[in-house]
């Protein structure tokens, strides 16, 4: 008979704890205008805005890829029947070619399938262009950058197809929805006329240039001219736009240099060629901010020091970790044997 009170007991606790779990459960009702709304509403906003720029700035440098004629004509490359011969007679192993792709795909990680074909060809380009006489080892990896960049060659074309087919049906809804949009700014807006006109024209007026990739190049030696600037930076030569030489101050050690490029692949690049050698030189390849822009000094130190780590840690194009450097494992390779000196006296 005792038993019988503790099972209604427990039935009790179990709509308790529904009913709990249901209150908890129902959403909120929101009101328009409320500080949650308008959070969620920018959040979405800024993550399309910049979804939209990284698709624009990666499909400016392949826009005129579209089928393999094209591409003969932007990578003439692709055509050089000497080269190919060259090919042919030097022989190469699956382990070279293994170690040649493992080393490249490090330099082109992260990085977009449509800006890859230009930062190989690049890379070819500057290998032709460093010897006429070529060796079997940079033969061997031209080999390798040219099967690379018709494959990367392929893959931008069929994206191009794809996206062509997906984009008729789309762009008749956002002609649609951009019309409803402007009724509703009409009917709602309580704005005068002539505020509209006065921020109408203060927009028009205000100076919006193209984005510029300027790089600053410090530590050179004194008798640098543009030629050595050109054969350091041999990768992204088509890319360079200007180089500048300030002349240098009485008593500097060291020159200076400020280099344009056309592009942002071209200029991960250049940030990647940091603490490189030229000559007996260890120059600095930095990031700079422009003249009478909206960044203050503080800013623009905390960007070049991200730059500086992105680049350490392998994740700009062309940069290289610093735990697969030679250079980090000579010094760990010190610092082990100066540890078992230490011990085994």
């Amino acid at each position: 008979m005792e038993k019988q009170p503790k099972l209604t007991l427990l039935k009790k606790r179990k709509r308790k704890s529904s009913t709990t779990l249901a209150a908890a459960s129902e959403p909120k009702t929101l009101k328009i205008g409320t500080p949650e709304t308008t959070i969620k509403a920018k959040t979405v906003s800024e993550t399309k805005n910049k979804t939209v720029k990284q698709k624009k700035n990666a499909t400016k440098i392949t826009d005129d890829i579209k089928t393999m004629e094209d591409a003969f004509k932007k990578y003439p490359v692709l055509q050089d029947n000497e080269l190919i011969s060259k090919f042919r007679k030097v022989p190469l192993n699956n382990n070279q070619k293994g170690r040649i792709r493992q080393a490249i795909n490090l330099q082109l990680k992260d990085s977009s399938a449509q800006l890859i074909p230009d930062i190989i060809h690049g890379k070819i380009q500057a290998i032709l262009k460093r010897s006429k006489d070529l060796t079997d080892s940079e033969i061997r990896r031209v080999r390798i950058l040219y099967n690379m960049l018709t494959t990367s060659v392929q893959k931008v074309i069929q994206k191009s197809d794809t996206e062509s087919e997906s984009v008729e049906p789309k762009t008749v809804s956002k002609e649609k929805k951009k019309k409803e949009k402007k009724v509703k700014v009409k009917v709602e807006g309580d704005l005068d006329e002539k505020e509209n006109k006065e921020k109408k024209e203060q927009l028009v007026n205000k100076p919006r240039g193209p984005k510029r990739y300027v790089v600053f190049v410090g530590n050179l030696p004194l008798d640098i001219d543009k030629e050595k600037i050109m054969d350091h930076f041999s990768e992204i030569n088509e890319q360079i736009k200007d180089v500048r030489l300030p002349k240098p101050l009485e008593g500097r050690k060291s020159a200076i240099a400020f280099i344009e490029l056309s592009n942002e692949p071209s200029y991960e690049i250049a940030l990647s060629k940091h603490h490189s050698m030229m000559g007996n030189k260890r120059i600095n390849v930095l990031y700079t901010a422009q003249q009478n822009s909206k960044i203050s000094k503080a800013e623009a130190k905390s960007k070049s020091a991200k730059l500086i780590a992105l680049q350490k840690s392998g994740k700009l194009l062309g940069s290289v970790p610093l735990n697969k450097k030679r250079s980090q494992r000579r010094k760990k390779m010190k610092a082990a044997q100066a540890r078992e000196a230490a011990a085994s006296a």
